[in-house]
Order: structure tokens, then sequence, then C-alpha cells
């Protein structure tokens, strides 16, 4: 007989968590609400006030100071300096200039993030450097003269490096709406300190709460004033209300006033025996609270942490992996139906890895399939070209190394080791030589240690006959045949092939790589009747080798190609 018991749900463990948990809120407010009398209240608040003005000041002070040191090593630097005169002195302002003032600017703001840089100097014919924020629309015709900074900075001795302002005095933005603070730094000349331009600095406001660390600070806010009650930060909401603490403290450093501001509830108190009665009933309330619901959160998150590892591991590609729980719920249901889809999808991407792996393997020799009559047709080329002479030894030994190669291709793996396809590449090149009559030597760079690693057969000797006809055809000198296999700095195999023949032109040379990039950006996709050599055997190490083989080709006329294959190392 099945047992008509009620299931045991998460909805009934969720409602006695939940009421336990507004029983404790309820309990603990109204503790909360009578808990601490109003000099102790005043006590903590005015310490807390006072810890946080003393971290605001230590960290405002370690921001600048940094700031001002970064800056002035930026200004005082010989490779500024030396850019900066040019400019001062110049009259009229190179694009070099500007653009190397801008790339410093570049690299001083990676140390001033998120802050907005200005560049001006005092030669008026030299046009400012912004780094500015793309939404704000410059000013027309705006020059610094006429902001208000500059006559107040303008006023100051020399000695004085810096000024600070705020963003009403600086109007190089049309449609800014700018909040926080604007440091204008001095720029003088390292060999007779005058002054040669202004280095304004734009902090915004949440920079500028960010590096006060006033982010996340609940019932604190913070008002800084400059002289002649300038407010350059402000934090208090417009519609707060309430009972506020307020202490105020002056920063000699910044030359600003700091006014703290602490939201105060409670300060309202009851008496001393309400107040140790309620602590009491807290204690008692929030044990029990804590002991029910950590038993209760444990025995519904615990599966749940379960279902989320595997999860995770589904993520990342391992499959088939069941999960065990002995919960009666609906997280146990749910767990028992992840473990059928679990397996299900762990079947399906094998058998899609075994079909990928069949198709991808009969494409190679389709591949294959065009390439051995294209290289059929011209070494038989080759061989009626030699047997236009006297010589009928040439011919037989022409006719051999044709044979070694065919053996070599008979052979069933498409796959062989650099050794093996080093080999074959010299009895091509043999061929190749008596055709052009030594027109060409060959030059070799071998390390020994990489060649039992495996390559894709027949695929150097187009790269080789590309070099070969396209290099030495009619040339009038006689040229070098280069082919090295070394390692490569990221330990790939490096194989290059390169000659000093005829090169290629930029349009035929940009036209060849963007036909690899097509190849590379759809590696399966089938190649027209022409350009069977090179594109196919691209084609072949790329769909191979996948993602860690890579092809380059350099040329110019007259100068010669290289071409460059960088493989993964794979033994056989």
């Amino acid at each position: 007989m099945f047992s008509k018991q009620r299931p045991h749900t998460i909805e009934n463990d969720l409602i006695r968590l939940t009421a336990a948990v507004l029983l404790s809120a309820i309990l603990l407010c109204t503790i909360i609400s009578n808990v601490i009398l109003y000099k102790i209240n005043y006590e903590n608040i005015e310490r807390y006030n006072n810890d946080m003005l003393s971290q605001i000041s230590q960290s405002s002070n370690s921001y600048f100071r940094n700031m001002n040191h970064t800056i002035y090593n930026f200004v005082c630097s010989n490779q500024v300096q030396t850019q900066l005169m040019q400019a001062f002195k110049g009259n009229s302002f190179s694009s070099t200039t500007a653009t190397n003032l801008r790339n410093f600017l570049i690299l001083l703001s990676y140390s001033l993030p998120d802050c907005r840089l200005h560049l001006f100097m005092e030669n008026p014919s030299v046009l400012p450097v912004h780094l500015e924020d793309m939404s704000f629309t410059p000013t027309p015709g705006y020059h610094y003269h006429e902001d208000l900074w500059y006559d107040s900075f303008s006023a100051l001795p020399l000695e004085q490096m810096y000024y600070i302002t705020t963003p009403e005095e600086c109007h190089y933005y049309l449609n800014s709406k700018q909040d926080g603070i604007i440091i204008v730094y001095r720029i003088r000349n390292n060999s007779n300190l005058n002054t040669i331009g202004y280095l304004l600095v734009d902090v915004p406001e949440r920079v500028l709460e960010q590096a006060l660390n006033l982010r996340n600070q609940e019932q604190f806010y913070l008002k800084i004033e400059m002289p002649e009650q300038k407010t350059i930060l402000n934090t208090f909401p417009e519609n707060k209300h309430g009972k506020f603490f307020e202490m105020t403290s002056y920063d000699p450093l910044m030359d600003w006033t700091l006014t703290a501001y602490t939201q105060n509830n409670y300060f309202e108190s009851n008496s001393l025996m309400v107040m140790f009665a309620n602590i009491f009933c807290a204690m008692l309330v929030g044990v029990a609270a804590f002991l029910f619901s950590t038993h209760f959160a444990k025995s519904l998150t615990e599966p749940l942490k379960v279902l989320t590892s595997s999860m995770h591991e589904m993520e990342a590609g391992s499959f088939g992996k069941p999960i065990y729980c002995n919960a009666d719920n609906e997280i146990g249901y749910l767990i028992t139906q992840y473990n059928a889809m679990n397996q299900k999808i762990d079947e399906l991407t094998k058998k899609k890895e075994t079909a990928e792996l069949a198709q991808k393997d009969a494409h190679i020799a389709v591949l294959q399939n065009q390439i051995n009559p294209h290289f059929l047709y011209n070494t038989l080329e080759i061989i009626r070209g030699i047997a236009d002479g006297p010589s009928a030894d040439i011919i037989r030994n022409c006719c051999n190394a044709l044979s070694r190669m065919f053996r070599y291709n008979l052979k069933g793996s498409n796959t062989v080791t650099l050794e093996q396809e080093l080999e074959q590449s010299k009895y091509y090149i043999y061929i190749m030589q008596l055709r052009f009559d030594y027109l060409f030597q060959v030059e070799y760079r071998i390390d020994e240690t990489l060649l039992q690693y495996k390559i894709i057969k027949f695929s150097l000797q187009p790269f080789i006959e590309n070099a070969i006809i396209h290099g030495f055809t009619d040339f009038q000198q006689e040229g070098t045949l280069s082919i090295s296999i070394l390692r490569n700095n990221d330990s790939r195999i490096q194989i290059q092939i390169s000659d000093d023949g005829h090169g290629m032109s930029f349009d035929t040379l940009d036209g060849l790589k963007e036909a690899f990039s097509s190849i590379q950006n759809s590696p399966s996709r089938r190649l027209e009747n022409d350009g069977i050599g090179i594109a196919n055997t691209h084609q072949r190490l790329l769909q191979y080798f996948g993602r860690d083989y890579e092809i380059r080709v350099e040329s110019s006329l007259e100068t010669g190609t290289v071409v460059t294959l960088l493989l993964p190392r794979v033994l056989v």
C-alpha cells in the first residue's frame, strides 16, 4: 500500500523559515529602537565622525600627494620637456608634437584613471591638447585666459605649483555639467623655471568619492568647501530628512573644510532597565533564530550547491557525472531529471564528436586527392622539358626521384614525420634544379630534434614549388632557396621557406593574404579548382592543426619572398 503522507516540500520549509526570520526581525527592531541611550549614542557618533574625517583626510592627502608626485615627474621628464619646449617656442603646432604630447598624456592617464586631462601652452598659437570625454562638446573659440582660474592662479607666486578650482571657473566644454574639482598645475621650464603652460586635471565627483573612501558609506555624508564658500563635493541628499550629527574639520594641505553629517535617529532612549531587558530578550531570540535558520538553510541549500557545482562542470565540458541526493522533495526530483538530461547530453556529445572527426578525415582526404593530380602534372612538365636535352641519365634520375615520391604518397597515413616530408621535398628540389639548370642553390637550417614531430603529407612541396616557379623563372642571376626548421619562441615549430628571387608586388601579396584570411575564417569551405597548390595546403594544415597553426608571408619586388609556417608540436 502506498502511504498518503503529505509530501515534504520546499514551500513548507520556506514558510517556517520566513516566519522565524520575521519574528526575529520584529523583536530585534523593537530592541534596537530602545537599546542605546542618548549619551552613548552621541559619543559613538562623535567618535565615528572623528575617525571618518581623519580617514578621509589621510586618504585625500595620500591621493593628491601621489597625484602631485606623478604630475611633477611627468612634466619634469626630459622627453616631455623637449616636446613642451618645441610647442612653446614654435610659431605653429606641428602634428608630430601634438601627437607626441597626446601620447604622453595617454601614458599619464594610466596613473590617473577616470580623470580628464587638458594641456594648455602659454604660446597663443599652440592649440590645447585634451584627453576629454567624447560626449562633451568643446567650446568654439575658447581660450583659457578667459577663465577665472587663470586670473587667480596668475596672481599667485611662481613657487605655487598648483591651484584647486571648480568646474564653474572653466568653460572649455559647451554642454558639460561637470562635478568634482579641477587641479591646475603650473608647467615650468627646467632650465629657467619660467612658466610655459598649464596642465588641468578634471577629477570627477565619483573619482573623488572613491579616492576618499566614501563609496558604500551608509548614513554618512560629506561636504567639502574651498575658501569663499565654494562647494566642490556634497554627498548630502537634498530630500534627506531626519536628525544628523554635524562635525567640521579643516585640512591645511588641501586648504579646504570638511563637514561630516551622520544620521542619528536613535538619540531617543528609554530607561536603563528596559534597555537591559531588551538586550536579554534579543540574545535569547537571536540564538534561537540563528540555530533555527542555520538548520533549515543548510538542509535546503546543500543539494542546490551540489547541483550548481555539477552545472559548472557541465559548462566546462564535463558531462555524464551523476549527482547523488537523498532528498525526497522537489529538489530531489529536479536532480533526478538533471542526471537523466546530463547522461543524454553526454551520449549526444560523444556521437557528435565522432561524426565531426569522420567528416574532418573525409574532407582532408578530398583535399589530398585534389593536390596529387596537380603535383603530377607539374612534375611531368618538368621531365618533358628535360627530355628535350641530350642527357638520358638525367631523365633516369628524374624518374627515380619521381617514383620515390609516388611511393611516399602511396603510404597509407596522411600524416608523416618532418624528417620524411623533408626527404621527399629534396627529391622535388633536385628535379627543379635540373629543370632550371641549377639557376638556384639550396640552403638548409634544420633542428634535428624536431624531425620526429607530425606534419601533413605533401604540405611543404607546394610552398617550395611556389618559391621556385615564381621566384626564379626568367631570373637573370643565381638565386638561393633557403629552408629552415627551427623552434619558435612560443615552442611551436617554425618552418621557413624563402627565396631571393623576383618577389611579389604589394597588390599580389595583399590578395594572397586576403585569400589566406578567407580560408582562416571558413576552414571547411570547398575551394575553386584554380589555386589548388598553396591555398589547399593552407586549408589542409588549418583543418588538421586548428587554431594553433599559423602562416605568415612577407615579400617585396626584387627582394624575394619569405613564407613562415608555425605548427604545434605533435608526435607521430
